[in-house]
């Protein structure tokens, strides 16, 4: 994570998955929100988690019951953690690729690629609370 930009992404994901594991363990107070934004930054990695999950249902359809859904949270918040630290570094790469690519262009403004990430994940939330 060389560039600036990546790494503030990846600060504010951190912060966010963070303060999201202690408010679901109820080590902290935390709302909806936070979690919610955090998982909005980790997209895209979040939709295929997501797909991957609704397609794999089998334990529902053989147990009767969604093991997702049913799980106690202290259960399933290593996963979440390994999730976001995979996602957050998989995005701050490409964020670091792209601000890169920016850079080499001769008359592109630094701030084409904070504006864009700042749009994209504006754009992901409109869409999901539509």
């Amino acid at each position: 994570m060389s560039d600036r930009t990546s790494r503030v992404y990846f600060g504010i994901v951190a912060v966010l998955a963070i303060w999201a594991s202690a408010g679901n363990l109820g080590l902290v107070e935390s709302s909806w929100m936070v979690r919610f934004l955090a998982v909005i930054l980790c997209m895209p990695w979040t939709f295929v988690a997501s797909v991957m999950i609704y397609l794999s249902h089998v334990e529902e359809w053989l147990l009767g019951y969604s093991f997702y859904h049913e799980a106690p949270a202290w259960l399933l918040e290593p996963l979440w953690t390994v999730f976001w630290l995979s996602a957050a570094f998989a995005n701050a790469r490409i964020i670091a690729a792209l601000s890169r690519s920016a850079s080499r262009r001769p008359g592109v403004s630094p701030l084409v690629v904070p504006t864009g990430l700042m749009a994209f994940f504006g754009l992901i939330v409109l869409i999901w609370r539509a």
